[in-house]
């Protein structure tokens, strides 16, 4: 799966270079540090994965890292990771070569300057299980469409069908919430939108969204966004649980 939408790229000179740069500072950290830590990033359905991780050697462009079990599950399905490292000038974009869940060790390469995007540093933005039914409202009347993903100031619509749609479109979002307050309530939203990205050169197309919502439906979507979170988290300690079991028996 293609990750790119989640940062931009800061080449300093070139990548081949910057990879040498960024291997010779985590080097002399390690140097000087022998239990050195950097924190990993993931987002798993939207949800920031981050713990601490040790970097235990540096072979060529190949770092090796001893991890927490709950990153390792992610890692191991995405293949990628973020790296905050306070001796470097950005953020790194990791590819994973290697990730054991059961020895909770990892091995990346291909290293790079990013930032990720603020959208995802300052909203945590969701992704929904099951997607749910959306209706956009256009001058040119409705487009049906998915709820995919979801954030306190914004919202991602899966379209399958052609629309023509521009970027800073002012148009209207209608979908449903299932399950707020215990799984005893739906709740409707219809809200006024603004179209920010298109992403998708052949269908399906992801639209995404800025909302601003009143008191109500902020609390709304606060009680509802919380509730996913805690659904995502038990899902990564289901899945760390099994593997961590499998290994003790």
């Amino acid at each position: 799966m293609d990750y790119s939408y989640l940062y931009s790229t800061r080449i300093n000179e070139t990548f081949d270079e910057d990879q040498a740069d960024i291997i010779h500072i985590l080097k002399r950290e390690l140097q000087k540090q022998p239990k050195y830590f950097v924190q990993l990033i993931n987002y798993y359905k939207g949800l920031p994965v981050s713990y601490p991780a040790q970097l235990v050697e540096i072979e060529r462009d190949i770092i090796e890292l001893d991890i927490f079990p709950q990153q390792a599950v992610v890692m191991a399905e995405q293949h990628c990771t973020f790296i905050r490292c306070k001796a470097l000038r950005h953020d790194l974009f990791a590819n994973v070569q290697y990730v054991n869940i059961r020895r909770r060790a990892a091995s990346l390469r291909k290293l790079c300057y990013v930032e990720i995007m603020a959208e995802r540093r300052n909203y945590i933005r969701l992704e929904l299980d099951p997607y749910q039914t959306a209706l956009i409202k256009t001058p040119d009347g409705y487009v049906r469409g998915q709820l995919s993903e979801l954030a306190i100031n914004g919202a991602c619509v899966k379209v399958d069908q052609p629309c023509e749609l521009e970027v800073d479109t002012e148009l209207t979002l209608t979908f449903m919430l299932h399950g707020i307050l215990h799984h005893n309530l739906d709740y409707n939203v219809k809200i006024e939108a603004r179209l920010v990205g298109i992403e998708g050169d052949a269908l399906p197309r992801y639209y995404r969204f800025i909302i601003s919502p009143d008191k109500v439906l902020d609390r709304f979507l606060a009680q509802y966004l919380f509730m996913r979170q805690i659904e995502i988290i038990r899902e990564i300690r289901d899945v760390t649980e099994i593997y961590i079991n499998e290994s003790t028996s």
